[in-house]
């Protein structure tokens, strides 16, 4: 499945989120990475639509990047990137609820840019993201809670546990240090004009990981070769599947 038209790249497996097993994966980095500048991609099938908010991505110290609905009944992918006492909360008004489909999220963060509206953004299936309900923008050089020493986790909010994913992730990357663009991870099929996965190729940057759940007795082992695995609970090997 997902499998590029020239069948030069497929990807295999994805891992199942079951909300109802509280299923996750965990790790806190030994030290902070750099918290200006980062990439969090992956490939996202949802499950179950009800429930409230489901998070695919987060950290200790507030930040995430989750599906909706929130607490405003707005069934949507919403950013999330809080530090200094100031929540950056921004809702798309585009809406992402077909559980027979798989869509690629891209989650770029860079503060240094000149224009706040450059700091952050999302990319869907290869298109920028531009239409937002923004609380506020991020400062330049704002250093965020994503890539710090704290606890991160995939598929559970940091902060309750309340808000687990329910879903099928694939092909889950984050690049400590670089803000990566969504034609890194995917490009435009040449046959149906679908947009689908291509091998990344560039570094991860020292607090980067690449999990593809391809070892089923290992969930969160990551593949970048920088040995940075994380704890899985609430998975079985069961949960390495092929959708």
């Amino acid at each position: 499945w997902l499998a590029n038209a020239g069948a030069d790249y497929e990807i295999s497996q994805s891992i199942r989120f079951n909300d109802d097993d509280s299923a996750h994966l965990s790790r806190t980095p030994g030290s902070a990475g750099n918290r200006k500048t980062w990439t969090f991609s992956a490939w996202v099938k949802r499950a179950n639509l009800t429930g409230g908010r489901q998070m695919i991505f987060s950290s200790a110290g507030g930040a995430y990047l989750q599906l909706g609905p929130d607490a405003a009944s707005r069934e949507m992918i919403t950013i999330i990137n809080e530090g200094s006492g100031t929540d950056l909360n921004w809702y798309t008004t585009q809406v992402f609820r077909d559980p027979g489909a798989w869509f690629h999220a891209v989650w770029q963060f860079d503060s240094t840019q000149a224009s706040a509206d450059n700091r952050t953004k999302l990319f869907i299936n290869g298109s920028q993201v531009t239409d937002f309900t923004k609380a506020a923008t991020p400062d330049q050089e704002f250093e965020g809670a994503i890539n710090n020493a704290v606890e991160h986790k995939i598929g559970e909010a940091h902060h309750t546990t309340t808000f687990y994913l329910d879903a099928y992730l694939a092909e889950i990357h984050f690049i400590d240090g670089t803000a990566k663009e969504a034609s890194d991870f995917g490009e435009t099929s040449s046959t149906t004009g679908q947009w689908i996965p291509k091998k990344y190729s560039g570094s991860y940057g020292t607090n980067g990981f690449y999990i593809t759940g391809a070892d089923s007795s290992d969930l969160g082992e990551d593949f970048s070769g920088n040995n940075n695995d994380f704890t899985s609970s609430g998975l079985t090997s069961a949960d390495s599947v092929s959708d």
